[in-house]
């Protein structure tokens, strides 16, 4: 029994396909509102992957403003504490909800974009916001 051999220029064409499709997945994105809604998308994976601490939930990922805000809701008694502990560590606290630079959502932005946490408090009022692009560098 005689084994077929593909056609060379069909196996030609399937490597130049697959060449150009892997050289686009690798192009840096220039419509902003496309990557800010895949960077979306991926955060909303990034977050059930790593969820927030105990008692936080994630209230909202959308695109505003050219960014991407990410709204943590905190529980009663924490947001109470925020209003009374030093600025700083409720910062640090949203700082280290960022992110890392290594995951997908930052290749798919444009350098001028950003990602934005904000701790909200039960109500849904803006208590905090941090800057991952700022906090990460």
């Amino acid at each position: 029994m005689r084994r077929r051999r593909p056609k060379p220029l069909l196996f030609l064409a399937f490597v130049v396909i697959m060449g150009a499709l892997m050289y686009a997945n690798d192009l840096p994105v220039t419509t902003s509102n496309v990557g800010l809604k895949t960077a979306a998308g991926r955060l909303k994976v990034y977050y059930q992957e790593t969820p927030p601490p105990m008692e936080w939930a994630v209230a909202a990922i959308s695109v505003r403003d050219g960014e991407v805000w990410v709204d943590l809701t905190l529980p009663d008694a924490m947001a109470a504490a925020f209003l009374h502990v030093p600025r700083k560590k409720m910062l640090e606290a949203l700082k280290n909800q960022c992110p890392p630079k290594t995951d997908k959502a930052w290749t798919v932005l444009l350098k001028t974009q950003d990602i934005e946490v904000r701790g909200l408090s039960p109500e849904g009022k803006a208590l905090a916001a941090v800057s991952c692009q700022a906090a990460l560098n």
